[in-house]
């Protein structure tokens, strides 16, 4: 998935370890890809859920953003 905020690209990857989805998010800053966390998250169904929720985890807690 990837995202742009306040002029800034992010992507966000997932994969399943059969229990629980490890979503990772990057910055993408002059042609560099930086990982910046990776969450634990166990119940979307899918990749795409699994990526959205890890987004507005990020969003909340590193951006300053409030849930809507």
């Amino acid at each position: 998935m990837q995202v742009v905020e306040d002029s800034k690209a992010y992507s966000v990857e997932a994969e399943y370890d059969g229990d629980f989805w490890f979503v990772k998010v990057f910055a993408h800053e002059q042609g560099d890809k930086r990982h910046r966390f990776t969450y634990k998250i166990n119940y979307p169904k899918d990749e795409d859920a699994a990526c959205q929720r890890g987004w507005e985890l990020f969003k909340q807690r590193h951006l300053g953003h409030t849930p809507t």
